[in-house]
């Protein structure tokens, strides 16, 4: 306890001798405290809370006969749009909040300042509505809620027939609007149509089994293309181990030796071969069938014009000595020739099938992008068709919901709590502040005297040097007060004394002139 308490009694001679510090730091503060807590004004709270039934006896008996009204939703719309700023100028002009002269800013300043400053407490589950202002004088504070109570059920009663004849107006002009939606949406979905005259619905397409086709009979065909080149390159190797022409005769008689078959008939039936091939696949109008009837008739028609100048003795008898042909050689050129027709209509479908196939992969892989596009198309036809006929059969029922809500219009609002001034200011009063400006400058000047005695400390006694330095103190010297030092000492504490007294007579006659409302 002494280690406390001698440090803080070293400090009171160190206190006292810097007495006009304290005192000037607590003037200072309490004049500029008290010039804050003077102009501070008390705030008054004002408030009202108003129940609102949205049940209804004709609900049960008129479901599915006509639209129910949503009261609790048409209220809290209301709720929402009680503070617009044309009910905000109401307020003013019904409390004379502003002047008649007031300027048109002051009077925008004034509106901001009320929506900012009133505060709407919705209890959606209770149907429970709480109105409170908070201002600086309690009639008119008081005044603002209770002309926003009076505006909040008046609108709400007003609101319901015209709400009714808005629904109308809204459905008609809904319905004139899909209306225009369904007819661009038919006409977009009729425009996909015809740009893709072969699509039908996303997942309906058969391109992939197609494909699958498509490759089954490429690989049936490869194989068929490699057992025909096989085949030919047999007949190649048969007809190169064949003679030509069998060995020389004469022929018997004088007549020429019997016509053997020619090249130009190899070319003919291998031609013919290969138009009978493509037949199979094609039409007649296909290019490589028109052109091959082309190269035949035109064989043919040489073919003719050999017959004929060799019947009519234009081409030179054979000799009398002539080497027959080989039969075996003439039917491995025709079997060597169709082979090669075979080969080539191989390859020719082959390369069809292909060409097929390349064009359904390009389709395939725009498949995706067009199911997108017609979902999206039949889902926006759709909505706005389901929309459209809900509308119109909602029409009628429209009629009969505002007769409806005209009949049951009544008293939907209850006052639960009128509106009403709270019995005292909110936190903090004036009288409150005053007192703890008071304090705060009491508080300051001790504070900031303690603070410079232990920033520039000054020693009164031995005792403290020698505590203070750890040293010894060989003497001291002793001040002794003339009469006119020990007078001018009495006058500096008489005056300090009346200083203090002033002060806290100050801070009591202010704060009775606040309670006595001397001071508004």
């Amino acid at each position: 306890m002494n280690d406390f308490l001698v440090p803080l009694l070293n400090l009171l001679p160190a206190l006292w001798s810097r007495r006009w510090l304290a005192l000037g730091v607590a003037w200072a503060i309490a004049i500029v405290g008290l010039s804050g807590a003077l102009l501070f004004k008390d705030r008054y709270q004002a408030s009202a809370t108003m129940y609102v039934d949205t049940q209804s006896m004709l609900q049960p008996l008129l479901h599915g006969l006509s639209v129910q009204p949503d009261v609790g939703e048409q209220v809290h719309m209301l709720a929402r749009t009680l503070l617009s700023r044309e009910n905000l100028e109401a307020v003013i002009d019904d409390n004379h909040l502003l002047p008649a002269q007031a300027s048109a800013q002051q009077r925008a300043l004034l509106v901001q300042e009320l929506g900012n400053g009133i505060k709407l407490e919705i209890s959606s589950h209770d149907n429970i509505y709480k109105l409170s202002y908070i201002g600086h004088d309690p009639a008119k504070t008081l005044g603002i809620v209770r002309t926003l109570m009076a505006l909040f059920v008046k609108q709400g009663l007003a609101g319901n027939e015209r709400e009714s004849a808005q629904a109308l107006r809204f459905i008609d002009s809904q319905i004139a609007l899909y209306d225009a939606k369904l007819k661009t949406a038919e006409n977009r979905l009729r425009a996909f149509r015809s740009e893709h005259p072969g699509y039908s619905t996303p997942g309906a397409s058969d391109v992939v089994a197609r494909e699958g086709a498509l490759q089954d009979q490429l690989l049936n065909l490869q194989g068929q293309l490699a057992a025909a080149q096989s085949s030919r390159s047999a007949l190649e190797a048969q007809l190169a181990e064949v003679p030509q022409a069998l060995a020389p005769q004469v022929a018997m008689g004088g007549g020429a030796t019997a016509a053997a078959p020619s090249g130009l008939d190899e070319r003919i039936a291998a031609e013919q071969a290969r138009l009978d091939a493509l037949l199979q696949r094609y039409t007649d109008a296909y290019p490589d069938v028109v052109q091959t009837r082309g190269t035949l008739a035109r064989l043919e028609a040489q073919r003719a014009r050999e017959r004929s100048r060799r019947a009519t003795g234009s081409v030179q008898q054979p000799q009398r000595y002539s080497q027959g042909t080989n039969p075996v050689y003439q039917q491995l050129r025709i079997s060597l020739a169709q082979a090669s027709a075979n080969v080539a209509s191989l390859q020719s479908q082959i390369a069809d099938l292909r060409t097929r196939l390349e064009q359904l992969q390009q389709q395939q892989r725009r498949l995706p992008g067009l199911d997108e596009q017609y979902v999206e198309l039949t889902r926006d036809y759709s909505v706005l068709n389901q929309s459209y006929q809900q509308l119109v059969q909602r029409r009628e029922t429209a009629m009969l919901s505002r007769n409806q809500d005209a009949s049951q219009r009544k008293d939907y609002f209850r006052i639960v709590d009128p509106p009403r001034l709270a019995p005292s200011p909110l936190f903090p009063q004036r009288k409150m502040l005053i007192v703890l400006v008071f304090l705060l400058a009491l508080g300051a000047g001790v504070g900031t005297t303690i603070g410079w005695s232990l920033l520039l400390p000054a020693y009164h006694t031995a005792r403290q040097l020698r505590e203070a330095s750890s040293r010894p103190v060989l003497g001291t010297v002793t001040l002794v007060a003339t009469p006119g030092l020990a007078a001018h000492e009495r006058r500096d504490r008489r005056l300090f004394i009346t200083s203090s007294a002033l002060f806290l007579v100050l801070f009591l006659a202010v704060i009775l002139a606040v309670k006595l409302q001397f001071i508004h």
